[in-house]
């Protein structure tokens, strides 16, 4: 017998929500675990993850110890579409996987509260792993002991999210060195009342608030200057009346734009407009996962 797990990719932030808001989407990285009498061995990634320091590997044996699991070794294969450091929760994906094995090995994969405890404690922050944990948008707060509270907020509309994934890397540890230590009152200020808005208008339905809602003062302006054309990309898609709103996703460098689900010409239409600002870059079309990772046996 194995399990097997599939993970979303996530979108984390949403402009202002620095380390608390998230949301997943349609595109997912799928992996495999079997108990091994054999030698610890990892598949279907990059040579140099292929070891002990797998951070797969490493949350299914801080899981597996949690949760009374014996076992000699196990096998771990990993079928991917979350790209790599792009801002898409690709280590989300590993963390989650790696818990959700050991549960599932010992017939609790459905403890998701759990679950999210510990993942956010090997994370050290939910923004990521509570929607790949629960699925759909999700804000979260992280009381002592990583004891995290998680509630799924209701999305009235249907949206589609356009993911420009530029060709080059930006890791989180570089994205996040470039954050000011303190803020000014009047910019925490300012976040607190968009991410407020951002809340108030996906739940109700009032599209017109996103633009604004989705506006930043802590991160975006310190890591947009990490990424080439990411301020003259936001100005295009302000200027775009299709576009509801749009943000960086997670750390970046990938940039997220959301628009109506009855727009189908919106990705061509944003591409247009951008031309050469994201040349070379990949543009997906996704929707909202609203289911979080899924555990089967085989």
């Amino acid at each position: 017998m194995y399990v097997k797990v599939k993970v979303p990719a996530t979108s984390a932030n949403l402009g202002p929500g620095f380390d608390v808001a998230g949301l997943a989407v349609t595109l997912y990285n799928t992996f495999t675990f079997e108990l091994t009498d054999g030698p610890l061995e990892i598949t279907g990634c990059p040579e140099q993850f292929a070891n002990e320091d797998n951070l797969t590997y490493q949350a299914f044996k801080k899981a597996a110890k949690q949760v009374g699991l014996e076992y000699h070794n196990v096998k771990i294969h990993t079928k991917t579409e979350v790209p790599f450091t792009r801002g898409l929760g690709s280590s989300s994906t590993c963390i989650v996987a790696g818990i959700v094995g050991a549960y599932a090995l010992m017939d609790r994969a459905d403890e998701r509260k759990e679950i999210l405890n510990l993942a956010t404690e090997i994370e050290g922050h939910p923004d990521n792993v509570a929607p790949a944990i629960f699925g759909g948008m999700t804000v979260s707060v992280v009381e002592a002991d990583y004891n995290v509270t998680t509630l799924s907020l209701p999305v009235k509309h249907d949206y589609r999210f356009v993911a420009l994934i530029p060709p080059f890397t930006l890791s989180t540890e570089k994205a996040r060195s470039v954050l000011p230590e303190q803020l000014e009152r009047k910019d925490a200020i300012a976040n607190v009342s968009h991410l407020a808005l951002m809340v108030a208008s996906i739940i109700n339905g009032y599209d017109h608030g996103l633009k604004l809602g989705f506006k930043d003062r802590f991160h975006q302006p310190y890591r947009g200057q990490l990424i080439n054309n990411f301020f003259p990309i936001m100005e295009c898609l302000e200027k775009d009346e299709g576009v509801l709103g749009a943000y960086l996703s997670g750390a970046g460098p990938t940039i997220m734009a959301l628009i109506k689900a009855e727009d189908t010409k919106g990705v061509v239409r944003i591409k247009d407009e951008l031309g050469d600002l994201i040349k070379g870059w990949r543009v997906e079309k996704l929707e909202l996962d609203t289911r979080g990772y899924t555990c089967d046996y085989l």
